[in-house]
């Protein structure tokens, strides 16, 4: 067997897996909003490291943060209301946990729409789950609509003026990764 293709074999980093499953959420963002404005890995000062941010009409409208896990196992209730409380946190509109679809655990998934930990404890707001096909982590995945699905629905959150500041300050300096030609 030749080197080139004993390489095919190869897993990829994890710096490309996230990468991958990155553009898999980005491209449902930018199917799903309103001419959206889509920042990958954005560093907004005095927020902590959020995968992708997105903001709806053109740059105008809601903000919805996106933290990716890159799970290999279905996450336990406590492990989720860890995942869920540091999100809740974020001064986004719209807040999505993306996972792995875990093929076997489908209805598993599907029930996460009733798990309290997803709800805002002020009653205002709801996390939503977006799952990606764990096949875009392989080298030979081709990335199509289907790489990732909004399985929970979000629900916009309370969010002050004030605390959104920093968000604001950095669209109004920093261009997109994506955008939408009008």
């Amino acid at each position: 067997m030749s080197p080139a293709l004993e390489r095919s074999t190869l897993q990829l980093s994890i710096r490309r897996s996230h990468g991958r499953v990155i553009n898999s959420v980005a491209d449902l963002l930018r199917r799903t909003l309103t001419v959206p404005e889509i920042y990958l890995e954005p560093k907004i000062t005095g927020i902590q490291r959020t995968d992708v941010v997105a903001v709806d009409r053109a740059g105008s409208g809601d903000v919805h943060g996106v933290e990716i896990k890159i799970l290999t196992i279905f996450p336990t209730r406590s492990w989720l209301r860890t995942l869920t409380s540091e999100l809740k946190a974020l001064p986004f509109h719209f807040k999505y946990l993306a996972m792995p679809s875990f093929g076997e655990k489908t209805e598993e998934l599907a029930r996460l729409v009733e798990y309290p930990e997803l709800f805002d404890p002020s009653g205002i707001g709801r996390i939503g789950i977006i799952s990606f096909d764990h096949q875009i982590l392989e080298p030979t995945a081709v990335l199509d609509s289907s790489s990732a699905t909004l399985t929970v629905r979000p629900e916009r959150f309370r969010v002050s003026s004030a605390n959104i500041l920093p968000v604001e300050k950095f669209i109004a300096k920093t261009k997109p990764d994506i955008s939408v030609r009008i």
